[in-house]
């Protein structure tokens, strides 16, 4: 018997002639099926079939000419923009304080190097 290497090597021409050779037996319990491949194949295309609806339903959404969101008072215009800004305001002072938090550990982390 050959190893896969050696079988790996041989050309075409080899494998067409081996094949054809009627004196080699054949095992007799090759009535075991194998198992298909085409499970994983349907799953695949079916997940590719998802995403191009998916896609589809989002570029054929027309977007709308005005934003949802306008103020016809300017007051109210910028007191939602005041508000949205101190919001943004405090998700960097937090984010601050926590980046000072771990550069002191990273500080005294360092200090034992």
């Amino acid at each position: 018997m050959k190893s896969i290497k050696e079988i790996e090597k041989l050309s075409v021409e080899e494998l067409e002639r081996i094949g054809a050779d009627e004196s080699i037996p054949v095992p007799g319990d090759l009535s075991v099926k194998i198992p298909s491949r085409k499970a994983p194949v349907i799953a695949w295309s079916a997940a590719a079939a998802a995403v191009v609806v998916v896609a589809g339903f989002i570029g054929l959404r027309k977007p709308s000419d005005t934003p949802a969101d306008t103020f016809d008072d300017p007051y109210l215009a910028y007191a939602a923009v005041e508000n949205a800004l101190c919001k943004i305001s405090g998700s960097v002072n937090s984010a601050s304080v926590k980046l000072e938090d771990a550069e002191s550990t990273f500080n005294k982390l360092n200090y034992w190097k």
